[in-house]
């Protein structure tokens, strides 16, 4: 293995007990729809500098984002402080889920907290602040006499409908599919 090089998905799978992996994700992202692989430590890419003595030195480091750039980065930051092999996942967890590699997720407990995640993860992916997502929603809801605030089954449904018809609008991104199917089956076991 070199200092720095890149797996697939399945490459990486094969090789998994090689590996520490490192998600470098938001909190919000590591706990959202596309989830983690399995036994994933979160180090987000903002704290990796000032957190990067926590990684273990002379075992594989493999290093996984959404789409493979922020992970990327990371094994640069990482490959300049000495550390060695790091191992980007080509393609993150988007790539990951599409080759339909184990998972692990964190189910939200209520409606309220599958909102705030469907809002965290619609503002990130769509490079927006979550204040106008959430705005956005409630307006689209209020026109149905539903609330985001106090979140219904219907309400949620419907929120999801208009996130995804906002996307298809603008161009979805290339998660949109397996993000909704995840929150779509948190709904139903709610």
């Amino acid at each position: 293995m070199t200092t720095r090089q890149a797996l697939s998905p399945s490459e990486a799978h094969a090789q998994l007990g090689d590996f520490q992996v490192v998600d470098v994700r938001g909190a919000h992202e590591y706990h959202g729809p596309l989830g983690r692989v399995r036994g994933a430590t979160l180090l987000p890419l903002p704290e990796l500098e000032a957190r990067a003595d926590e990684l273990p030195r002379g075992r594989a480091l493999l290093l996984v984002c959404r789409s493979g750039v922020r992970s990327g980065k990371a094994c640069d930051a990482l490959a300049a402080r000495g550390f060695e092999p790091v191992v980007n996942l080509t393609g993150g967890m988007i790539a990951w889920n599409e080759a339909g590699l184990p998972i692990e997720q964190t189910e939200p407990v209520s409606l309220a907290a599958l909102v705030d995640g469907l809002v965290a993860w619609a503002a990130q992916v769509g490079a927006r602040p979550q204040t106008e997502v959430r705005d956005e929603l409630r307006t689209g809801l209020a026109a149905a006499t539903l609330a985001l605030d106090a979140p219904s089954r219907a309400g949620v449904a419907r929120a999801l409908e208009l996130v995804e018809a906002s996307f298809r609008a603008k161009g979805a991104p290339p998660d949109l599919e397996l993000s909704l199917a995840s929150y779509r089956r948190w709904l139903a076991g709610l």
